[in-house]
């Protein structure tokens, strides 16, 4: 296992999962950080190319690699990531975006919490609890982004301290473009489109751990949309595995906050409502605080054509669980489900967990 620090050479792009066409489209949006399609995506080019492999016979052939697999078969491939890292006061610290459960309350910061003793009834379905904080004063949605010094305080159930702006971190820069006909090499009329690019600021880049593969200790990733170029080097030593800040082992109520996307055959939860296949003891979920779902989809370079696009439950969606018995949680959690199409190419295994997705902390409410 090696965890890596990813940088950009010039600006990246990184699409969200709506179809594009210069001409019946004129603006390009981005998702950032990348889901960990795009990291998985890097990786295993550059793995394909270290070998030798020639990448367009690799996708018309259909041979899975016994490393990095083939398609939505991954192989040995494991990953977690990406998260976005600043480097401060000598060293490297990780960066979540700051989970739903947390609120603006005029200066301050405060936590929202279940409150099954409220003066009126509401239409939740399934018995759900609203989410509470006990103020009299306007209360807004919180933005910007949770290091990783605050993670434990988080987790115990305790407000935050410092939330870094976004704009301390990166910026989106708008870049207006034109169509190019590949066959004459020309510009095409009436073509031109507007993408958001992504800068990051000194000393910010995205960190990623890596297992299961052989991975030189430092080069260059085509990374995200247009091939931009990337430069990676070995993290040493390593920062703490995600699972290492979890706090909410046996306990009886908990809250599950996603690090990285996930995605479910309900939309925000299994369709059956049946938590206990994710957590393979009885739970019973008591509120939840979900933002606006990223779609993402892509491209099959196999294929040639686009990936289906689905809707995610992103990053900063937080769960709160009540359990008859303290609930056991183990290092490779995966809260996340796999689409029945991808499963029945790998027989019926949650294989997006093994490439990043359904991360999670652990903590108390």
């Amino acid at each position: 296992m090696m965890q890596i620090v990813i940088r950009p050479i010039d600006v990246w792009l990184f699409r969200d999962g709506k179809p594009f066409t210069a001409g019946e489209d004129h603006l390009a949006e981005s998702t950032f950080p990348p889901s960990p399609f795009t990291l998985q995506g890097a990786i295993r080019t550059k793995i394909l190319a270290d070998k030798g492999v020639n990448l367009f016979e690799f996708a018309r052939q259909k041979k899975p690699d016994p490393d990095i697999g083939y398609g939505d078969n991954f192989g040995n491939l494991r990953l977690c990531g990406p998260l976005l890292m600043r480097y401060k006061d000598g060293r490297w610290e990780r960066l979540i975006q700051i989970p739903a459960d947390v609120v603006k309350v005029g200066e301050r910061y405060e936590l929202l919490r279940p409150n099954s003793d409220l003066p009126f009834m509401t239409n939740l379905s399934n018995g759900l609890h609203l989410l509470w904080t006990q103020t009299d004063k306007r209360v807004s949605e919180a933005k910007g982004w949770l290091p990783e010094s605050e993670w434990i305080r988080y987790l115990q159930g305790q407000t935050p301290e410092k939330v870094v702006k976004q704009d301390d971190l990166f910026i989106f820069e708008p870049r207006f473009g034109i169509a190019i006909d590949s066959s004459k090499g020309t510009t095409q009329e009436a073509m031109l489109y507007q993408a958001r690019f992504v800068r990051l600021k000194d000393e910010v880049a995205l960190w990623a751990e890596i297992d299961g593969v052989l991975l030189g200790s430092n080069g260059f990733l085509r990374f995200g949309g247009e091939g931009r170029a990337a430069i990676y080097e070995k993290i040493s030593p390593t920062l703490p595995s995600i699972s290492q800040f979890n706090i909410a082992q046996n306990a009886k109520r908990f809250k599950v906050v996603l690090v990285s996307p996930s995605w479910f055959s309900g939309g925000w939860q299994p369709k059956d409502y049946d938590w206990s296949k994710i957590f393979g003891s009885q739970v019973r979920l008591v509120a939840a605080a979900i933002p606006r779902p990223w779609l993402l989809g892509g491209f099959d370079v196999a294929k040639g054509t686009p990936k289906p696009m689905r809707a995610f439950v992103p990053p900063g969606a937080v769960y709160f669980f009540e359990a008859n018995e303290p609930t056991q949680i183990t290092e490779d959690f995966c809260f996340t489900e796999t689409p029945e199409d991808v499963k029945l190419q790998n027989r019926g295994k949650n294989v997006w967990g093994k490439i990043g997705f359904g991360k999670v902390l652990f903590g108390r409410w």
